[in-house]
């Protein structure tokens, strides 16, 4: 009987310490990670995914393996589950900007570019110094063609469509003879061939386009837009420029602003051949969410005028001319400021130059890659 006793008590503490080996031996979350993270780098996604979902089993609290797997679900073209995933590692860990941005990406990918634009600005907001997130929401706004809101600045405006460039010379010239104040200019998609737009003492006017309106040239003589004793005038969503090949040549700009005040230019594209893209002589404005690009001797060109530029992009700028700088600013009464905005690949020689007693030159998360000068 004592023998039998013996042997039984041998088994239950045999089978006790078996129990106790089985539960050793099964894999911790960091071991299923690990295990998917080495699937995921030999592209076997699926069975990547296997061992995410298992590690999440095991302990749902790990934002880096909801990350992981919301890869391998975009790998495979999953991107509501990935989507699901990169959100639920973001809800664990709110700083992961990593993951944000493959969020964004993702969220573009699925055409919702303002939500991907709201969690880009989020980023830029809470790492200022991380150019990283300002380029890619420049990046997602231009290659997605997204317009930031149109400024609503609480004045009533009068409508009225305008449908073709005689259209709107003809309209841009009354200013000639009487004041245009308080009116909202619809332009839409296409071609507006115009031939030096001047106008003159407008007030509370808005020329607001698609993303996908033309203001155009053939002749390198013609300013696309001047404006002059201007007060409150908004040109939105316009493609403004000279369509000619850069071997040819221009004597104006593009945008001329003159003796004016509170100009805005939003969500606008300025290109060349012309001279410089914006030109400003005793006025004040701000350009936002705008690319200038392709001007043959400077960007811009100040002389005693105030200017912001925010989420703007230089480019291509200087070709004709590469000893220029691609900002030349003069006059002490200048100044200029810019924010979050991107310099790139132009072959000027020099970002910007101040001369007769100009100094006021203040950048904040500036981007610059391909420029001569670097």
């Amino acid at each position: 009987m004592k023998r039998f006793t013996a042997i039984l008590l041998a088994l239950v503490l045999g089978l006790g310490l078996a129990a106790c080996s089985n539960q050793g031996t099964s894999p911790s979350w960091e071991e299923q990670y690990e295990q998917g993270t080495g699937l995921l780098s030999e592209e076997k996604y699926d069975e990547a995914i296997d061992a995410f979902t298992a590690a999440i089993e095991v302990d749902p609290a790990h934002p880096e393996v909801y990350a992981a797997r919301g890869d391998a679900y975009r790998q495979l073209g999953k991107l509501e589950e990935a989507t699901q995933d990169y959100e639920k590692a973001l809800e664990l860990n709110a700083n992961d900007g990593d993951t944000a941005v493959k969020l964004a990406d993702i969220l573009v990918e699925q055409g919702k570019i303002e939500e991907a634009a709201g969690i880009l600005e989020n980023l830029v907001q809470q790492y200022p110094d991380n150019t990283t997130y300002s380029e890619k929401l420049n990046e997602i706004r231009q290659t997605a063609g997204t317009l930031p809101p149109i400024p609503d600045d609480g004045i009533q405006r009068e409508v009225v469509e305008i449908s073709n460039g005689d259209e709107l010379t003809e309209l841009v010239e009354q200013s000639y003879t009487e004041s245009l104040r308080n009116l909202e200019i619809h332009l839409g998609d296409g071609d507006y061939n115009v031939n030096s737009l001047f106008l003159m003492n407008a007030e509370n006017v808005s020329f607001i386009g698609t993303g996908k309106t033309r203001l155009v040239s053939t002749s390198g003589i013609e300013t696309i837009i001047s404006m002059y004793n201007c007060d409150n005038v908004l040109l939105y969503g316009l493609v403004m420029g000279h369509d000619l090949d850069p071997i040819e040549s221009c004597s104006t700009g593009v945008v001329e602003l003159l003796s004016s005040k509170n100009m805005k230019i939003v969500g606008c594209d300025i290109y060349g051949c012309g001279l410089q893209g914006i030109s400003a002589d005793s006025s004040s404005f701000t350009v936002d969410s705008s690319t200038i690009r392709d001007c043959s001797q400077h960007g811009v060109l100040i002389y005693a005028s105030q200017g912001t530029f925010d989420n703007c992009t230089f480019s291509g700028n200087c070709y004709q001319y590469s000893s220029n700088p691609v900002f030349r600013i003069t006059d002490a009464a200048s100044a200029v400021t810019l924010n979050n905005c991107s310099i790139l690949d132009n072959p000027a020689q020099a970002k910007y130059l101040l001369t007769s007693g100009a100094s006021d030159w203040t950048e904040n998360n500036t981007i610059e890659r391909g420029n001569a000068w670097q």
